[in-house]
């Protein structure tokens, strides 16, 4: 098949701690999209790579490729005998979550294997690393695989459904008999502070699930409002598709004040993040 101008298409490839996502671009906007689990980064990356570039079977031409995530630097300066421009991981999250979130300015917290929070405004010129936790989707799994045997995210989501996070919580009602300050009487006050031997393996799921997205909406919380980029805050990564935990985030930040949005797609971030910023740019 003829190759055939289609106007400038470019590759965004985000090779993070556990898994490795890739998007190319055609007018800022998805094309193709994948992502695998990262085994090493530079095979991770290119096995990503010519997935797109196989998916991508209509003659149009990727000219550029764009990598960002925290192995990037394994990358050298060719992918699949394209050139590479490596991107900063923090701005090509700022840019992804500004344009994903159709906002001049905003928060982003990018929830992958760790927590990452972002202050975007000025339309993507002013991106700074609010700071962020530890705690995210690795901490979820590691819990899982030490404390039920569970290794697939999938099958501990599917137990955790059939739990109740209020079995293993202790919650403010619980310690005062009432509201403290901000906090309801429901709100947890400590995670976890029920389990014991005998928790089932389904309670203890949804603890632990209840405890990393707790985290996670309370820190982005305070990051928001030291911000003061308004009262609605942009949540990307992998761990935030899961609908339990997005709505687990939900609610810890609406105790606040505050409205968590999860955009489509919004695990690519960083990789479309990363193509929009070299879209226009020389070689």
């Amino acid at each position: 098949m003829p190759r055939r101008d289609r106007g400038q298409l470019v590759a965004g490839v985000d090779v993070g701690a556990s898994t490795t996502k890739g998007v190319i671009l055609e007018k800022m906007k998805i094309k193709q999209k994948c992502f695998i689990e990262t085994s090493s980064g530079k095979s991770s990356a290119k096995q990503v790579m010519k997935t797109l570039l196989d998916r991508n079977d209509d003659g149009s031409v990727v000219q550029r490729v764009a990598v960002s995530g925290c192995y990037s630097h394994l990358i050298g300066n060719e992918l699949l005998g394209m050139p590479v421009q490596k991107v900063d991981e923090i701005a090509a999250t700022g840019i992804g979550g500004l344009f994903q979130s159709c906002r001049r300015q905003a928060l982003i917290v990018s929830v992958g294997t760790g927590t990452a929070v972002i202050s975007a405004s000025d339309c993507g010129r002013d991106i700074r690393h609010v700071g962020g936790t530890g705690v995210g989707g690795g901490t979820v799994m590691g819990l899982a695989k030490r404390m039920l045997g569970v290794n697939g995210f999938q099958a501990l989501e599917s137990l955790a459904s059939k739990g109740d996070a209020n079995k293993v919580d202790l919650t403010v009602g619980d310690i005062a008999g009432r509201p403290v300050g901000i906090v309801p009487a429901d709100a947890t006050a400590s995670n976890l502070a029920r389990l014991s031997l005998k928790t089932p393996p389904e309670d203890v799921a949804a603890g632990i699930f209840n405890l990393v997205s707790q985290v996670v909406g309370v820190v982005s919380v305070f990051a928001a409002k030291s911000c003061g980029l308004g009262d609605e805050i942009f949540f990307v990564g992998r761990l935030v598709q899961s609908p339990s935990v997005s709505k687990m985030i939900s609610q810890t930040t609406k105790m606040f004040g505050f409205k968590a949005s999860v955009p489509k797609d919004g695990e690519y971030c960083t990789a479309w993040g990363a193509a929009l910023s070299i879209l226009g740019k020389k070689q």
